[in-house]
């Protein structure tokens, strides 16, 4: 299983998440030590349900059949410290980067363009976006990536979306899907 990650920062900037920075729904997250600040960004996250390589954007809705509202976890002090490639990795990548909700059946592929998240923090919508805000079709994403990585059973693709929180200790996350509540977590 392989989890794609595409920021925000560049126009489509791609980097590989392993699966450790995965958190699920009702796990705590522990604020690491490494970084002086940590940002949450609302995302959703597509499921690979097919193996596939070079698939044509016609085709490409037949490869996702599950989605999931998540918080990708940005260590916003370790960028700024010694901006580069690799510490730009390390603040996108570590342990407890994704934190993820649960899957829901795509009923509609139509739509899911326009599928808004929303995150919370204490109650309170804090960030929200969906891919139509990014000009992101899902459809052209699998293909473009599809050039570069075989697509196999179980495998992600994490899209960051507009907005963001930092996260401070007792804070308690939650993250939703057209309004689908799917991921609550604690920030300790």
């Amino acid at each position: 299983m392989k989890i794609i990650g595409i920021g925000r920062e560049l126009p489509n900037q791609v980097y590989l998440i392993a699966d450790s920075a995965i958190i699920k729904s009702n796990k705590p997250f522990f604020v690491p030590h490494f970084a002086q600040s940590f940002t949450g960004t609302p995302a959703i996250v597509l499921h690979i349900d097919r193996l596939g390589k070079h698939i044509a954007p016609r085709f490409a809705h037949r490869y996702c059949l599950a989605v999931a509202p998540a918080i990708k976890v940005t260590a916003r002090g370790l960028t700024e410290q010694q901006p580069n490639e690799a510490t730009s990795a390390l603040a996108h990548c570590f342990d407890g980067a994704l934190l993820l909700g649960d899957f829901t059946a795509v009923d509609d592929h139509a739509r899911l363009n326009s599928s808004v998240v929303a995150m919370e923090q204490n109650s309170t919508v804090v960030a929200q976006g969906c891919l139509s805000d990014r000009s992101i079709d899902f459809r052209e994403l699998i293909a473009q990536l599809s050039v570069y990585f075989t697509l196999k059973m179980g495998d992600m693709i994490m899209i960051e979306l507009e907005g963001s929180a930092e996260l401070k200790m007792g804070d308690t996350l939650h993250a939703a899907i057209n309004g689908d509540q799917r991921l609550t977590i604690r920030v300790k």
